[in-house]
């Protein structure tokens, strides 16, 4: 491993690497939030190749490790501050109180001279290796005026998912290395690189970077093994697109977000007082041992009497769930779900469960959006007591600057973070309040762009049912077209297609339609039976896949792999579950394919364009920000890379709603 410290050596290391077809790199950064490129520094960055570890020190504050000083405890402090001396027992001892002491550390390079000398790598044709690549490359874009390097990219993080979709929760570089090299990587140094001695950090950042490349000397052939170079290229076409929206940013309107969270607050407040009416007594909404009291008690016992119907799989808690399998007789009140999904059953069927599901749903939307943006994170004590505790704001020059995850669900989709994006209400008063937040800076507008029915749509071009087919041919809505058939409403038309697509059973339909389980049921057999071409390539796709060798799996029109070992499995819950998610992994993750594309469609129009810039994805929808007198040709474009997909798979158009609006809220 080379320790790279002078301009001699860092142009003799461009020199090697420049003749080099590919190389593997790493970054340690530092900051007040090094979770996030935009406001990170690097600290180290290092390379590899085959027989070669470089790394580079940034300006890291600390030599080698010299002694460790004793701290004082808080009353040596008193004594010291009192002009008392300090006997040995005022000094902490086996406390874990002792300060490190480092000597200088060595000369290093400027940044800003590093990273010219690096520029000839990054924007050359050669392949650049990373693991989380995304986040490395948003780290050092800032050193090129927000320009991310140029492909070809590989990153070993999707690779190991894309192998594997199993993976899902063995990403880190540490867990990859293990399971796919049987190396265990120490990670003693952690995350603050900057309390750690120069020859420890230096190692450290150096392993990092060559276990990365012996990653991609690893994964890389079985990605061609297993027919999976197609689905490969689109999702490092989307980490390139990733990357450019993540560091634009979504401006946020910051007066709106105040205002909404003081109204928040005072309806917060009002559906906690509704509740206490109702109860004749005040108990606190965020503990569930008091909302079961409040909700399963006898009316005897000062409760509601509220049976919980155990036909809904969310009836009970895991424990109760543990507990009936064994022997029912023994639930009790503290055995029964509170949780949203299970209290949705008796919506508007008991005044205090509609009280406290109206408490529920503005908490999680003041505690999920509006408070982090502003500052903070809400938690709540074992009694339910709600505290904020200090983090920074997620608003980064008045703008969210999400992490969007491609590896963040089995299908395919995105999943965000810091903040979720994914998860905000579609429709609704405060759905659209929270949308309306992002808005367009003066002088711009946002161009949103939502697919229509798209996942309807593959499930007429992979099944080829007539009535289906013949809908989107003739440019008709699906949902009045199946509501017609079934001789019900658009919106139960709506529920058994998308009962088709997610797995959905009878309980759920019942539930979200209005009518009981008998007749639920017999709308699911009689949808099946007009509709017979969904159920003949269901029963289909999930029998090839069960007879997959050795493991079943099924795969999206990109070719990406979900396996699903259960649907072979001798547990017949077990197999019923992995059958509606073999025929939900095709349709929603055909959906995904499709938007991945679209995404890297729309972000190649703009490339060249530093007034338009693709800014959110979220489900359906591409959120575009574009120079106002720019928007009309935006819109044509995004229409056209969404709409414009030509694929065999898919028979029937595809169809985009475009919307030029202020804020995102008003495109719904």
């Amino acid at each position: 491993m080379n320790i790279i410290t002078t301009k001699e050596a860092l142009n003799e290391m461009v020199a090697y690497y420049s003749k080099q077809s590919a190389f593997a790199f790493d970054i340690e950064s530092v900051g007040d939030n090094r979770l996030q490129p935009v406001c990170n520094d690097v600290l180290w960055i290092s390379f590899a190749t085959e027989g070669s570890v470089d790394v580079i020190p940034l300006g890291h504050p600390n030599g080698e490790f010299v002694r460790w000083d004793k701290e004082l405890l808080l009353s040596g402090q008193r004594k010291l501050a009192a002009g008392k001396e300090l006997k040995e027992t005022d000094y902490s001892k086996n406390q874990g109180r002792w300060t490190p002491v480092f000597a200088e550390p060595p000369e290093q390079l400027l940044p800003g001279d590093v990273f010219k000398a690096l520029k000839p790598l990054f924007v050359s044709d050669k392949l650049k290796i990373g693991h989380n690549i995304k986040f490395d490359l948003k780290s050092i874009a800032k050193y090129y005026r927000g320009v991310v390097a140029s492909k070809p990219f590989f990153d070993t993080m999707m690779a190991a998912f894309i192998i594997d979709n199993r993976n899902k929760n063995g990403l880190s570089l540490k867990d990859c290395v293990k399971r796919e090299l049987k190396i265990d990587v120490e990670k003693g140094v952690g995350a603050q690189v900057e309390v750690h001695s120069f020859s420890e950090v230096a190692k450290y950042s150096g392993i990092d970077a060559e276990v990365t490349w012996k990653l991609y000397k690893h994964l890389e052939p079985r990605i061609a093994e297993r027919n999976l170079t197609k689905v490969w290229g689109l999702e490092m076409d989307v980490q390139a697109a990733l990357c450019d929206m993540e560091l634009s940013g979504a401006s946020v309107d910051v007066e709106e977000l105040k205002k909404l969270k003081s109204r928040l607050e005072t309806d917060i407040d009002l559906a906690k007082g509704k509740a206490w009416k109702i109860t004749g007594r005040a108990f606190s909404l965020n503990s569930t041992q008091e909302k079961q009291r409040v909700l399963f008690f006898p009316k005897e016992e000062g409760g509601r009497g509220i049976k919980p119907n155990f036909k809904l799989k969310v009836a009970l808690t895991a424990k109760g769930q543990e507990t009936y399998a064994q022997d029912p007789s023994k639930l009790t009140i503290y055995h029964y779900s509170v949780s949203a999904e299970a209290l949705e059953f008796y919506r508007e069927k008991d005044e205090l469960v509609d009280a406290i599901l109206e408490y529920q749903d503005l908490n999680k939307l003041l505690t999920t959006y509006v408070i982090p943006y502003l500052g903070g994170e809400v938690v709540h004590t074992t009694s339910g007591k709600a505290k904020i505790l200090d983090k920074k704001s997620l608003l980064i020059d008045g703008k969210i600057h999400t992490n969007f995850k491609a590896h963040g669900a089995e299908t395919g989709r995105f999943s965000s973070s810091e903040p979720n994006l994914q998860n905000i209400p579609s429709s609704g008063d405060y759905g659209k309040l929270i949308r309306n937040l992002f808005i367009a800076p003066p002088g711009y507008k946002l161009v949103v762009a939502d697919y229509s029915q798209i996942e309807p749509r593959i499930i007429a071009s992979f099944t080829k049912d007539p009535i289906m087919m013949n809908n989107y041919l003739e440019g008709g809505d699906i949902y009045t077209t199946i509501g017609n058939v079934m001789s019900v409403d658009r919106k139960a038309g709506k529920v058994l297609v998308l009962a088709m697509s997610y797995g959905v059973g009878p309980d759920k339909i019942a539930q979200s339609i209005g009518c009981n389980l008998t007749q639920a049921r017999k709308l699911l057999d009689n949808f099946s039976s007009r509709f017979h071409n969904i159920a003949t390539y269901k029963a289909k796709v999930i029998r090839m896949a069960a007879n997959v060798k050795p493991t079943p799996y099924v795969e999206t029109i990109f070719g990406r792999r979900r396996y699903i070992p259960e649907l072979v499995s001798k547990d017949t819950g077990l197999k019923n579950r992995a059958e509606r998610q073999a025929f939900n992994t095709i349709i929603q993750g055909s959906a995904a394919d499709l938007m991945k594309l679209a995404l890297v469609r729309a972000h190649s129009c703009f490339t060249d364009e530093p007034d338009v810039n693709v800014i959110l994805t979220v489900h359906d929808e591409l959120v575009t920000v574009a120079r106002e007198d720019l928007a009309e040709e935006t819109a044509e474009a995004i229409r056209e890379s969404m709409e414009g997909i030509k694929l065999p798979e898919i028979t029937v158009p595809l169809i985009a709603d475009v919307k030029i609006v202020d804020r995102w809220g008003e495109a719904k």
